[in-house]
């Protein structure tokens, strides 16, 4: 029998994320051509992984609420871990997840000559790590210096290698390997769309933080008719706020706070739309997955994602207070709500429309199914 390649997927836990939600199906794909070690920095797993995998968790903790000190203090030893087990367990190739575990397999890398090392970017780093000052430099420095000690990198955007050529001086070679989806085809709803006459339910999804921007669509629903109703999935520290806001706007009865559910796919499928408002991505699985199950989407032409999704990354001009009709769903500006009511109004008011994006979002989803992404994934890794 012939032995396979010891592989490592590094990530901070198997959490409700977008990364994480990718290494979760990953596990899947992976073990049929590796033998497959997934390391944790917290004892987190709210989603299936394969039992072909073997876990092993740097802390029994779920999270460090500490002093800064202590924090980096933690995160020495982390390293240590890490690159220990990387050596105890001969691992041959290690793929790492979002910032800090790439800084720390940049680390290993160092002292580990014969390791082969891909590290993946999950985020649009200019709007994620410049947001302050000392963010700003702290990145500016670590990004470079220890993404560079890697072999490869892939993110899920092409705006995300080119930020990070730009502006962040990556050499290394760089591939774009998108989001996979699991295609439910159970739960696919295309063609039992109601004509909504008397009730239009539109539904996100999403923590509920500032770069989500759920007050953009609560401002939008309080501007529509009583008929559009609302569903946000999600928690995070803005609840009360938008809470509080949709008592202000006097839309309170027509906007449900739904909270966090394991399975999304069951629960959004019961609506009309699915909306993404947000500021900035690295790439939406929420909007995939609302593709991968017939729903129509609308979504901000945000940094970075949605364009490459709905558009095929082709550009587009839209003015504001307006909306696009894009290949595979609808494209609006970032942060404007005239824009976003319209598209919300035109969905409600033309069905076959809708019905023609619900069709149209499905089909585009399976070109990330699970089975297509895997193999993407397998080919980086063998070419190393």
């Amino acid at each position: 029998m012939t032995r396979k390649k010891k592989i490592a997927l590094f990530v901070p836990g198997i959490g409700f994320g977008g990364a994480e939600k990718v290494v979760s199906l990953l596990t899947f794909e992976l073990t049929k051509y590796y033998d497959v070690t997934l390391i944790l920095l917290f004892n987190i797993i709210d989603l299936p992984i394969s039992n072909k995998v073997k876990v092993i968790t740097l802390s029994d903790k779920e999270t460090f609420k500490t002093s800064i000190i202590n924090h980096y203090f933690n995160y020495l030893k982390f390293i240590f871990k890490y690159n220990k087990v990387l050596r105890n367990e001969d691992i041959e190739v290690t793929l790492s997840f979002m910032i800090r575990q790439n800084i720390m397999t940049g680390i290993a890398k160092m002292f580990n000559k014969n390791l082969k090392s891909i590290i993946s970017e999950r985020c649009f780093p200019s709007k994620r790590y410049r947001n302050n000052f000392i963010t700003s430099i702290i990145t500016s420095i670590a990004i470079p210096f220890f993404y560079n000690k890697n072999n490869k990198l892939f993110s899920n955007s092409i705006h995300i290698n080119k930020d990070l050529k730009e502006n962040f001086n990556i050499k290394i070679d760089t591939s774009v390997i998108y989001n996979p989806i699991y295609l439910n085809t159970e739960k696919l709803n295309i063609n039992n769309y109601n004509n909504p006459q008397d009730n239009f339910k539109v539904v996100t999804v999403g923590r509920l933080i500032p770069v989500k921007n759920q007050k953009h669509i609560i401002n939008s629903i309080s501007k529509l008719p009583d008929i559009v109703n609302l569903d946000i999935y999600g928690e995070g520290e803005l609840e009360t706020e938008l809470q509080l806001l949709t008592e202000k706007l006097g839309v309170k009865n027509r906007i449900n706070f739904k909270g966090t559910v394991l399975n999304v796919h069951s629960n959004i499928i019961q609506n009309h739309c699915f909306i993404l408002s947000s500021l900035t991505e690295g790439f939406p699985n929420v909007l995939l997955e609302a593709m991968s199950v017939g729903l129509p989407v609308i979504a901000t032409n945000c940094m970075s994602g949605p364009l490459e999704l709905l558009n095929e990354n082709i550009p587009v001009t839209i003015e504001f207070g307006t909306f696009y009709k894009a290949k595979y769903g609808i494209l609006v500006n970032v942060d404007d709500v005239e824009g976003l009511t319209n598209a919300i109004l035109f969905f409600q008011e033309n069905n076959q429309d809708r019905l023609m994006y619900g069709g149209l979002g499905y089909t585009r989803s399976k070109d990330y199914s699970i089975d297509k992404i895997g193999v993407q994934v397998k080919e980086l890794i063998d070419s190393l």
